[in-house]
Parts: C-alpha cells; structure tokens; sequence
C-alpha cells in the first residue's frame, strides 16, 4: 500500500508540472511571450503584470528542479512541496493576474500573510528548524504559528470550491463528452489543435480540477502539522511558556489587524457627509475631518478596481450549490453569509451607486472633480486592470506624458504695432494607440485668431486647412470623429471665454514598430499643426499663448531628446518668463511676451455688416487716459467654495483696496459697494450693505457652488437696489462641474468676473452670453475691472472695450456709401471688435442674429464666442459638418467636463454558476485560445 501511495504522490507532482511546463513552453510562450515581453517594456502593459507573470511560469520550474535535487526519493515530500508550497503559488499568482485588481490594505495583509507563511513552510522543508540560532528560531516560531491560521483559513475558503468542483468533475467524467469536444475542436480545426497542443490544454485543465478537489483539506492539514511541529521544536529547546506567549501574541496581532482592516473608510465618509452643516462651527468640524472624508470617498468611487465585489452582489456560491447540489435557498444563503465573513478583506461594503454617490459629494465637499482631484489615484487603479484608457484627453489625461512636442517653431511678422504670429508645432506619440493633444490656453482680449492646419509633415502645400462652422456643429463632428473606430486627422479650435481658448488635435499617430517602419515606409511617424494669430502689441512686446492646461502633451529640457525652439528662424536653449531667475529654465509651454516694435498709432476700419456700415477705430491709451468710477454703486458677489479657502491673501489685499479707494464707508459721495456672500444648500446666503463687516480670515469657505447659482442667488437677495456694476469675486474654480442649463437672471448692469490667483480654464456659453450681453469682461484684479469699466463710461457710449492699452471705438455710420475703407490685413483685429460690439447689440437668442454674426465672423475667418475652427481632411467629415450646421441646435455647445467613462471590471463573484458539463472544458479551453490569438493580433497591430 505504502509503494502505492508512493506512485501516487510521485505522479501528481511530476505529472502536472510535465504537462504545465510542456503547455508553457511549447505553447504559449513562443507565440505570445515574445510580444508580452516588448510590449512590458514599451509601457503596454505594467509591469506588476509582467513580474507575476513571470513567477507564475518560474514556480513550476523552480519547484521541478528542487523536486528532482531534493526529494526525488521522497514521495511524501513531494506531495507536500506541491500542495504546502507549488500549488498555492501558482493559484496565487493566476489570482493576482486575473482576478485581484488593486489591493487594499485588508487584502494585502491577506496575500502578505499567505505569501509569508508559504516562503516559512518550503525553508523548513529545505532547512528543517533553525535549533542552533535564536533569532531565526523566534522568527520560525512566529511565523510558524501563523501559519496554523494561515492553514485553516485558507482550507476553508477553498473548501467552498472544492466540493462542487468535485461534483462537477464526477459529472462532466463519467458523461464522457469532453471527448466529444475535443474531437469536434480537432474536425474544425485540426492543424491549430496540433500546433497548440489542444489534448494537453484539456489534460492540465482535468488534471488540476482533480488535484485541486484534495487541496483545502490538505493545505489545512500541511500547515497546521507543520505549525505544530515547529512550535514543539521551540517548546522543547526554549520553554513552553515563551512558546505560548509567542503564539497568543501572533493571535492577537493576527485577529486585531483582520478585524482593524474590515473598517473601510467610505462609511464613515458617507455618515460625515449625510447632512449638509448647518453653522460654521459644523463646516470648520468637516473640514478638519478631509483626509478621512477624501479617503472614504476615493475607496467608494474605486471600489470596482480595489474589491472583487460588494457583499451585496456577491452571489455565485449560494447559486453554485444550488445548481449543483440542489440544496433549499435558506441553506445556500448561509453559505454564502459564512463565504463573505472569510472573504470580507476583498469584499466592498456598500453598493454599485456608491461610486455615483462618491462622485458627487467629491465635487461637492473638495470643489472640484474626483477625477482632477485624484488624478493618480484612479490611473493607479486603471493600471492595476486591464482597462484601456480612452483616446480622447480627459481629466485623467491632465500632464501625462504620451505625446511629445518634439519642435516648437514661433515667428512673428510685425505691422508697426500689431503683429501676425504663427505658431508651428510638431508631435511625436511615444504609445501604441492613438492620443490627442489638449491645450487650454489664453491670449490678450483684443487678439485674434485667424487659422488652425494639420498635417503629417512639414510640406505646406500639403496641410489640411480649416473650416469656421456654427460652435455647436463644430464641436458634435469633432467628438464624432474622435469615438470612431478608425479615426481620420480632425483638429478642434474654440474660444471659450472673453479670452480664452481651448485647443485638440486628434489622432496623433501610434508609434509605428520597427516591422511597420521597414514594410510601410510613408506610414506618417509624427503630426504638425500651424495656428496663427493677430495681437496688438503691449508694453512687454508681443504676447504669446499661455497655458492654462495640457493633456496627454510634454515637452523635454534636457540635454538628451530635447525639444527644439525656434522663434524667428533662431534656435533658443530655453525660455524665460518673469517668474523665472535669469539662468532658470522654465517648463512654461511659451514666454509671456516676444520683444516687438514699440510704435503705437491709431487704427480706423470700415467694416459692412448685414444692410449696415460700422467704423471701428482703435486709440491707444495713456495712463492719464485712465480713472476710477466717481459716485457709483456696486454690488460685490463673493464665492464662498471651498477652493477660495487658498485665495484668503488676494482677497485681504482686495479688501484693503476697496477700503482705501472709499468702497467701504457707506457715502455714494465718492463709490459704494454692497457685499452678497453666497452659500451652499442648508445654509442661507446673506447681503451686507457694510463690506466692513466681513473679514475674510474668519471667513469658512466650504462646499462648491458654480458661477450661475451665485448670480441666482444674488438676484433673489438684491430687490431692487440698482447697481452700476456687479462684480463676482472668485477663483479659478471648476469649469468641468458646469451644467448646459440656461437658468441664468437678467443681467442688467455690466458682469465682471475677478478672479483671485489665476483665470480659468474655460466657461460655459451661458456665462459667455451674460457677460457680452451685460457689457462686462474678466480679469485677475479687482483695481482694472474698476478702471477698464470707469474709462469706457467716461470715453462714451461709443466705447466697445477698453483692453490692451487700446480703446475701441464702434460707430454706425449714416451714408456707408462713401465711407468704405480698403480692406487690409488689420480688418480681423476690427472685426473681432465689432462682433463684440453686435453681440451686446443683438438679441443672441435668435437663431438668426447668431447666423448673420457667424457669416461676419467667416469673411474675416476668425475665431468668436459663437464660430469655431474645424480642420477636415475628407467628404466624409466635410458632410457631417453640413449636416450638423443644418440642425437647429449648431449653436448649442456642450459643456467639455473632461471626465471619463471607466470601464467597469467584471464582477467574478456575481451570478456566476458552474458551465453545463457538457461544455465546461470546452469554454476553458476556447477562452485560453481567445487569449493567445487576442494577445498576438493586438501585439502585430500595434
């Protein structure tokens, strides 16, 4: 009996590695592995897969070869090399593979525990117990009495699998029609089923499912012999009270960190935030508590990624018995009750609306979206799965590196003291799928810009020009050519605010291969875009572009692969800008400014819109030429977002100017202002007619509101106090938390934005109409708005803007006949002018006044609030655009949030059964082929 028991242990060791290894590699290695590897190290693949790939196939090895030197006339050995170290290794890591995501501290404490007391068990098999050196005997004793743990929980959570496998394999055995199978596989494709060796793929898949059935009980039973044995060895060399106090010490730690790990954060988030706060003491509570509030959020919003399930839909044992073994729904459901208790270190505690839940209140509690807030976080989470990222450059995308700006070329040509710029960019995608590339950027208010061209190089006679379309329609064919399967060069140029501006190009080309470059040799390796622009010069010379903010592009400094500038036909080492030291290298996208001619002098422009003339003159303005408002009255509406809370300096320094300049002593002799402080659901806004009475560091800023809820919210608290302006106080904030609703009151006085610390990124149209229609503008200091809007009163009605250092000037003229000017290059400038101008004039709610703007906005091909540029490069697009500037909606622009869709992992543990025996192997098997054949096209492809 003893011998055979011996070629028992002796087979299923040396059987299943033989097999394992022969389908390994033989099969699957010298067609997959070779592109596996490349792909890993062209960042395809991260790298935690690769390594635990690589200790899945090593495993076997290593174990065969000390099998062989070791035990090889030590059957019982083997058995226990196989089922204490080999077997949970390999499941192990096929886990971490396919099924873990990324770990949470509960189930790294699990797997670190596994992984230990597995590394303990094979040392005493090689080394036996450490008698003759303390240390190592302490450290053996720990662990080995961890192991006794180890060992009964791991036997019995794979108990729950092992018995209706046992069951399932009886079945599918003894109806013989996995034979049918692999027949019918061979018939249909036979030389596939030989070159992959097919019959070996179902040997291994029945061999292990046999093996796997005596598994829990003999984990269970190796570890605990083994943990028993080592904690006798101690006793007997060191006492049996020390071995005690060491095992009661490894058990406490052991249940302590267990049941500690089972808190997750998100429900105390979820209770913090149930009820909006009602005072400041309440706000000032929350805030004090954002590390646990972010943390609960960011699990909730993840859980996909961190948990295999929530306990809520984790069903599949309770329906794999049922299925198997028939037992009453009240016994399977406390199966599966005692199956989540072992499992609740990979369970999530909460439901599938958590993460929409999570969503929201980020947004609400830190002021800006989870995506942009926890950037890394989530690509951690993405890189733990096999999740594609989108192409099309969201949040997640914000200053990754996919795309590099390998040249940047910029060249002026100056007019006395307007210039022509043009700006010449060429990219180099560093992946293997498509990218776009995404600049916000700003420019002066009085520029503007007048092209935007794509194309595969640097031949301009070969670049694809732009089209000026509707907003809206120019927007809807863009993010339709960029979700196609087979997406064709589209570029994207809008303005998105007084001066602002938002930038995509897409689809920069993948990465061609060594392979691609040798047999295709004009596939395009790189992208080009041009875009030019007209400017008034200032004072500092020639503004260039300022970034805002950059998807998916990156620029190089350094001495290897770096980024060529070129500005006017010279090579520059580095740019500068003020906030740079003199020999500091700056990581800017551009300089501020390009020195330029300093010759001022005034412009006059006839331009003809509709049946009407206008003269549009541009004057440049002197500091005299400035002034303040003199007895008038205006309303300050303050944002009281969470994000203001890092502006407290600018706005003290703000606060200190209207108080010097007469703004805070309630006589209108010289001006006034009233304060409206804005507020979140559950708490009431309020209106001080004494700004004095706020202090802005004893302010609690909290929550988020968006720009259209605090003009809703001033409007009602207002009455009808009559205002000379009103001037909204706030941040950068969050243009990606904006909404198309059009629920925006009247404005009647002129809208000022003031922005402490930076302009934002963008702003939604509404916002746009209400400050062309009010007669206001944006900027970063309170001290301009308050000047640009006194000068423009005290210079006439006839004033469009004051801006820039210039003064323009629009006038209808009465007998256009004879006071038509030459048209000439400085028209656009004008024009842009003058759709300012008729934008406060025209009522934009009508689909026609919009069209006849646009067409003026075409003859001069510019870009405006209300006309965007669009490059296409085939029929196909160029009838998708004509299409959608038919529609009645062309206008109608989406807000651009950013935010991803992210692809929901599959739930293994939910409403899974076991297949019908008839085709179980069968499945495996077409799903280990799928696999290879997948794999290989999509390394070819790339």
């Amino acid at each position: 009996m003893k011998s055979f028991f011996n070629a028992i242990f002796q087979a299923i060791f040396w059987g299943w590695n033989l097999i394992f290894l022969s389908v390994v590699y033989l099969g699957i290695l010298p067609f997959i592995g070779i592109f596996l590897i490349l792909a890993t190290f062209e960042g395809q693949i991260p790298i935690e897969f690769f390594f635990s790939l690589c200790t899945l196939i090593a495993v076997p090895v290593a174990c065969t070869i000390i099998g062989g030197k070791k035990f090889s006339s030590q059957p019982l050995e083997l058995l226990r090399l196989f089922y204490a170290v080999e077997a949970p290794l390999v499941l192990l890591c096929g886990l971490r593979l396919f099924v873990f995501r990324e770990l949470t501290p509960a189930s790294v404490h699990i797997l670190i525990s596994i992984g230990v007391c597995i590394s303990a068990f094979a040392a005493e098999m090689l080394y036996g117990y450490a008698n003759t050196k303390r240390s190592i005997a302490w450290l053996q004793m720990l662990v080995h009495s961890l192991m006794l743990f180890v060992g009964i929980y791991a036997g019995s959570i794979l108990l729950f699998y092992a018995l209706p496998v046992a069951a399932w394999l009886i079945v599918e055995i003894l109806k013989f029609e996995w034979a049918i199978n692999l027949w019918q596989i061979f018939i249909a494709n036979p030389v596939i089923t030989i070159v992959y060796g097919i019959p070996f793929y179902f040997l291994l898949f029945g061999m292990t499912c046999s093996l796997f059935v005596a598994m829990p009980s003999l984990v269970a039973y190796l570890y605990t012999t083994s943990g028993i044995k080592i904690l006798k060895a101690f006793a007997a060399q060191y006492g049996t009270k020390k071995a005690v106090a060491g095992f009661l010490g490894v058990a406490i730690a052991t249940f302590t960190l267990f049941i500690s790990f089972q808190q997750q954060p998100q429900v105390k988030a979820f209770s913090l935030l149930n009820n909006p706060p009602q005072t400041d003491n309440a706000r000032q509570v929350l805030l004090s508590k954002s590390d646990t509030i972010r943390s609960g959020l960011v699990n909730a919003y993840l859980s996909n990624y961190r948990y295999l399930s929530s306990v809520k839909d984790n069903n599949h044992i309770e329906n794999m018995y049922e299925k198997i073994f028939g037992f009453p729904k009240s016994v399977n459901k406390s199966i599966q009750n005692i199956y989540n208790q072992l499992m609740s270190p990979f369970l999530y505690n909460g439901t599938e609306s958590d993460v929409q839940k999570a969503d929201k209140l980020y947004s609400q509690f830190f002021d800006l979206p989870i995506q942009k807030g926890e950037q890394n976080a989530i690509n951690h989470a993405l890189e733990s799965t096999s999740n594609l990222d989108e192409a099309k450059a969201g949040l997640l995308n914000l200053n990754q590196k996919k795309v590099w700006l390998k040249q940047q070329e910029v060249t002026t040509k100056e007019h006395k003291d307007w210039a022509n710029v043009e700006l010449h960019e060429i990219y180099e995608n560093t992946t293997r799928d498509v990218q776009e590339v995404f600049y916000s950027f700003s420019l002066p208010e009085s520029a503007v810009i007048t092209g935007l061209w794509l194309g595969d190089t640097a031949d301009l006679s070969k670049r694809f020009e732009y089209v000026l379309s509707p907003r809206g329609a120019a927007q809807k064919v863009y993010n339709q050519q960029v979700q196609r399967a087979r997406p064709i060069d589209p570029a994207l140029l809008e303005q998105v605010g007084p001066r602002h501006y938002r930038l995509r190009a897409f689809p920069i080309p993948v990465k061609p291969s060594p392979a691609q470059l040798q047999s295709q040799g004009n596939i395009p390796t790189e992208m080009h875009l041009w875009l030019t622009y007209k400017v008034m010069r200032q004072d500092k010379g020639w503004a260039l572009p300022q970034l805002g903010e950059k998807r998916n592009i990156y620029w190089t400094n350094g001495l290897v692969n770096k980024t060529k500038r070129i500005r006017n036909g010279q090579v520059i080492n580095q740019i500068y800008n003020e906030k740079n030291d003199k020999n500091q290298k700056s990581d800017d996208w551009l300089e501020a400014y390009l020195p330029g001619n300093k010759e001022l002098g005034i412009h006059t422009v006839n331009l003809s819109f509709s049946t009407n003339e206008y003269k549009i003159t541009a004057k440049p303005l002197n500091t005299q030429d400035y002034s303040l408002p003199i007895n008038q009255r205006f309303a300050i509406v303050l944002d009281t977002s969470r994000s203001m809370n890092s502006h407290i300096q600018e706005l003290e320094k703000t606060w200190n100017w209207l108080r010097k300049e007469g703004f805070a002593n309630n006589n209108l002799a010289d001006n006034d202002a009233d304060l409206y402080l804005t507020s979140i659901p559950g708490t009431e806004p309020k209106r001080l007619d004494d700004i004095n009475q706020f202090k802005p560091g004893k302010m609690t800023f909290y929550g988020t509101m968006q720009l259209k809820e605090m003009l809703q919210q001033f409007d009602k608290m207002r009455g009808n106090t009559n205002y000379d302006g009103i001037l909204l106080v706030t941040d950068e904030g969050s243009y990606e938390l904006s909404d198309d609703k059009k629920n925006l009151p009247k404005i009647n006085s002129p809208l000022w934005l003031v922005h402490l610390g930076s302009l934002p990124k963008a702003y939604d149209d509404t916002i746009i109409k209400a400050i062309a229609d009010s007669n206001g503008g944006v900027s970063t200091d309170i001290s301009e708005v308050l000047k640009r809007q006194a000068t423009k009163s005290k210079l006439g009605n006839s004033v469009v803007n004051v801006i820039d250092g210039y003064a323009w000037f629009m006038e209808k003229l009465t007998n256009p006949s004879s006071s038509l000017s030459t048209p000439n290059s400085f028209d656009s400038l004008a024009a842009r002018q003058l759709i300012t101008g008729l934008s406060r004039e025209k009522n934009l709610d009508q689909l026609a006044e919009l069209d006849a703007i646009h067409e003026l906005a075409k003859r001069f091909k510019i870009v405006t609030p209300y006309s965007s540029m669009i490059v296409l490069v085939n029929d196909e697009q160029r009838r998708q655009l004509k299409e959608a500037e038919a529609d009645k909606d062309r206008f109608n622009r989406k807000i651009e949030s950013g935010k991803e869709d992210l692809t929901k992992p599959s739930n293994p543990l939910k409403s899974a059964s076991i297949p019908e025996p008839s085709t179980g192997i069968a499945v495996v098997i077409a799903g280990i082929l799928f696999f290879v054949f997948t794999k290989k096209r999509r390394m070819n492809v790339n």
